[in-house]
């Protein structure tokens, strides 16, 4: 843990931010109100707080072992073999998150911006430019976090103040009128669209500052759950519910609607699809970087770049399994929300109740 990949309390909010809002700032109102109609919003906020003890956790687990990474401490308190394990689950849950965000990506682009261009050729050649930031240090991820995470919130302000005279807020009601029994799964949805955040616990113990990576950590969660809720009352208010869910990339319908007469932008979506690149190279950036750190633990070498062009096949011929979008989002989809399940919620609280149990075992 060198002073040179050092990262400030303020990369570490933008990388909590930047991994975390991807492809679902385009998606996630539409899904949203499918499962909730207009209490949409509510399941956000609501999904949003169940991150919060998660990230707390995460927090404890290096303020309980200080100067230790997260694979030091894995193998302390899990044992070798237990962990790898989890390592294991971990790595295959990366490349399936990865192979999910890239056909995301590949299929946006080519509906959207390059018709004639195959997929396959979006997907590798976006892999292949995400892996060479993926093999430099964590600070350099947290430098590119830092450099999207304003462009992004420059976006929202935006996208709202040009909005805001055209939309008509009596959409948004009446609330508190959907089935509640619905609630559960509009929170797993909401739930999912929070990942990033387990960057984290490769991130905390190169903060500068360790005694304000928890509020550095839930500023930038913060800021994520403003952002999906801004993103969803904006498109509920603009369209209605009715025509919200019949829209697969609701935002970008949105950003068709703004009109600035007497600019020279005409037509901003070439310009959102160039913004929305940067934030998922982001994004991308952040879990490669991650998956090959796994796998260098797991073989025990140091240089995680070794396996990062590796790393790429695989995550090309895993995007391509799925025949279109709504096959992409009930088979990658769904593996990626079951393996995150474990990696980012059921992991770090074992350690955590494990390590505080042996901790308090040895100071007795």
């Amino acid at each position: 843990m060198g002073e040179e990949n050092k990262l400030s309390s303020k990369q570490i909010r933008a990388l909590v931010v930047s991994t975390a809002v991807g492809i679902g700032i385009l998606t996630l109102p539409n899904r949203i109100a499918i499962a909730n109609g207009n209490d949409g919003w509510i399941t956000i906020i609501l999904s949003g707080l169940l991150v919060i003890p998660i990230i707390m956790v995460m927090d404890r687990i290096f303020k309980m072992y200080p100067n230790k990474d997260f694979f030091t401490i894995g193998r302390e308190v899990l044992g070798k073999w237990v962990f790898n394990i989890f390592l294991i689950i971990f790595f295959i849950y990366f490349i399936v998150l990865m192979s999910n965000i890239v056909r995301n990506l590949g299929e946006f682009i080519k509906a959207f911006l390059l018709e004639t261009t195959p997929v396959e050729v979006l997907i590798i050649s976006f892999v292949l430019v995400t892996s060479y930031i993926a093999r430099d240090n964590i600070q350099i991820i947290g430098r590119a976090a830092y450099f999207i995470y304003p462009l992004i919130l420059s976006f929202v302000i935006f996208l709202f103040l040009v909005i805001l005279p055209e939309i008509d807020f009596t959409n948004v009601l009446p609330v508190f009128q959907s089935d509640f029994s619905k609630i559960p799964k509009g929170i797993e949805i909401a739930f999912f669209s929070y990942i990033g955040y387990e960057i984290l616990l490769f991130a905390l113990p190169y903060a500068e500052k360790k005694e304000d990576n928890l509020r550095a950590s839930l500023t930038g969660l913060g800021i994520v759950i403003l952002i999906y809720t801004l993103i969803f009352l904006l498109t509920l208010a603009k369209y209605g519910v009715h025509s919200l869910r019949r829209q697969t990339f609701p935002t970008l319908s949105l950003v068709k609607e703004v009109d600035l007469p007497g600019y020279f932008i005409e037509n901003l979506d070439g310009l959102v699809m160039a913004f929305w690149v940067l934030i998922v190279f982001s994004t991308m950036a952040a879990f490669y970087y991650a998956s090959g750190i796994v796998l260098s633990q797991l073989f025990n070498t140091k240089d995680h770049g070794l396996f990062i062009l590796p790393i790429a096949p695989i995550v090309y011929i895993i995007s391509l399994i799925p025949r279109n979008v709504i096959t992409l989002y009930d088979s990658l989809g769904r593996y990626t929300n079951y393996l995150g399940f474990v990696t980012i919620v059921v992991m770090p609280f074992v350690i955590y109740f494990i390590g505080l149990f042996k901790t308090r075992r040895q100071n007795k």
